[in-house]
């Protein structure tokens, strides 16, 4: 069998400045999703943008990048178990399913968002880069 390699780009600066409203991050400086160790189960996908969510805020975040892989497969986007444990930040979709023919969408050259709620009574601030949630092949 013939296969693709899974992996993660960038989107385009333009694309970048349209879906960041033009005031975040615009020349999209953070790092695609990586696996921290050989045998992490998950790439970890880092923020876009430093951020805090109070208890029952949310919040959609632009990711910057396209994800490719196998056509009979699906990248799905879930929290952090860290951030679920101490601070209860779900997905509002519970978790994100990015479809394989996703890739180069032509509306959206693909991009990926994650929107992110805070369950809890505990303030949640992020950095810029830092890690606010995962992704596994499937």
């Amino acid at each position: 069998m013939d296969y693709k390699q899974r992996g993660f780009e960038k989107i385009s600066p333009e694309r970048w400045m349209k879906d960041s409203y033009g005031h975040l991050h615009g020349d999209n400086t953070v790092a695609l999703p990586s696996r921290k160790t050989v045998r992490s189960g998950g790439y970890d996908i880092p923020s876009t943008l430093p951020f805090t969510l109070l208890p029952d805020e949310e919040i959609l975040i632009p990711l910057g990048f396209k994800v490719f892989m196998e056509d009979d497969e699906v990248f799905q986007i879930h929290p952090r178990s860290g951030s679920g444990f101490k601070y209860y930040i779900r997905l509002a979709n519970t978790t994100g399913i990015i479809d394989a023919d996703y890739y180069n969408n032509p509306e959206n050259e693909g991009h990926c968002w994650c929107k992110l709620r805070n369950e809890s009574s505990k303030t949640w601030s992020v950095e810029f880069g830092e890690g606010i949630a995962q992704g596994i092949f499937s």
